[in-house]
């Protein structure tokens, strides 16, 4: 049994394992998830919604937990460096620890990282090659899982904050719902081409690439499309990474195929609107006539992107919703993107507590 320890938003995290994945999902708790089957861990790298996956080494009840780490801690082949993280309300005390590491030592010596056994870092672990031991509940029992992955922190943090193009009011998405979308608009085959009509600062672009696609990026901001060649450049003067092919061009969405005459998928975070400020939001009335432009944008997007897909071919759509004094302003609705030629596969809202505007990560497939 795998546990897959998800991210910030579980939903969504869950829904591209479901993609990547054959095979059952099983929630324990809020944000593990449990697969039964097993899985190439060199598979893992490409994921964005998961921090760490651990493989069970066994089931125990509370009464045994200790004896049981033991056994498995002396079995182990790891290094020095060990770690328990626990995920129930009830933590083990240091006493517990100490004797563990006393047990332990009669086969070899080991140092507990931290007498803490709440979540641990995972840089800390990462760098120090810690052998972690969660105990996860499950019904009435215990689960002794071992992380086997850990997603690489630093390099994500390289690869948004090194790019030699930034813009602080456009490329907001985070890379890893980045690569989020791109993986369920890809359904993680590679080689596809994959397009992004709003390419901003080309973070979408960069995550596709990452995972093997080609890429084909357009902007109505003229700076946007040199800034993302800038990007794509220096991204893939990265070593061992596969070389792929890329086209951009200053073009408006709503006439994408008239610029690209196809594309295997799109994964794209559209023009929101002007920002808002959370604290003291514009206008009711003034946010409903932005709704309003946006539905009349991305209808014209919609129509355009059909006449670029092959039927089944996958949209992944950042769509708004405005939570504003109380109320819910949508912008374009299921219905008009079925009259538009699409089905609906299933949507996960993604944003941080209170924000004004909530995106809704969208999956589309072309009737």
């Amino acid at each position: 049994m795998l546990y897959f320890f998800l991210g910030n938003t579980p939903a969504l995290s869950l829904l591209e394992l479901q993609t990547l994945y054959s095979g059952e999902f099983a929630l324990v708790g809020k944000d593990i998830a449990t697969y039964e089957d097993t899985l190439d861990i060199n598979t893992f790298a490409k994921l964005g919604g998961s921090r760490k996956v651990a493989i069970e080494l066994g089931v125990v009840s509370e009464r045994s937990l200790e004896s049981k780490l033991i056994e498995l801690i002396k079995s182990d082949d790891g290094g020095k460096n060990v770690a328990i993280t626990s995920y129930r309300a009830k933590d083990l005390q240091p006493i517990s620890l100490s004797n563990i590491k006393k047990a332990v030592a009669e086969t070899r010596p080991i140092r507990f990282v931290s007498m803490d056994t709440d979540e641990h870092e995972l840089l800390m672990l990462s760098h120090q090659h810690v052998a972690e031991f969660n105990v996860i509940p499950k019904d009435d029992k215990l689960v002794i899982a071992k992380t086997i992955w850990i997603y690489n922190a630093e390099d994500w943090v390289s690869r948004d904050r090194n790019k030699p193009y930034r813009d602080i009011k456009r490329g907001m998405l985070p890379p890893k719902v980045a690569r989020i979308m791109v993986n369920l608009a890809t359904g993680g085959k590679t080689g596809i081409t994959l397009a992004d009509p709003f390419c901003g600062t080309g973070t979408i672009l960069s995550e596709a690439i990452m995972v093997g696609c080609n890429v084909i990026g357009s902007d109505t901001n003229p700076d946007a499309i040199p800034g993302t060649k800038s990007n794509l450049e220096w991204l893939l003067s990265t070593p061992n990474l596969k070389p792929c092919s890329f086209h951009l061009a200053i073009a408006d969405a709503t006439h994408f195929s008239e610029i690209f005459e196809s594309c295997d998928c799109i994964a794209t975070e559209p023009f929101m609107g002007p920002l808002l400020d959370e604290r003291n939001p514009s206008s009711l009335d003034k946010i409903k006539n932005i709704a309003k432009g946006l539905d009349k944008l991305y209808r014209g997007a919609f129509k355009s992107f059909t006449k670029a897909l092959s039927p089944g071919s996958r949209v992944v759509m950042s769509i708004p919703v405005f939570h504003v004094y109380g109320r819910e302003i949508e912008t374009i609705s299921i219905d008009t993107l079925d009259s538009l030629g699409y089905n609906y596969i299933s949507a996960v809202p993604y944003s941080k507590p209170g924000a004004a505007v909530v995106r809704n990560i969208t999956i589309l497939e072309k009737k």
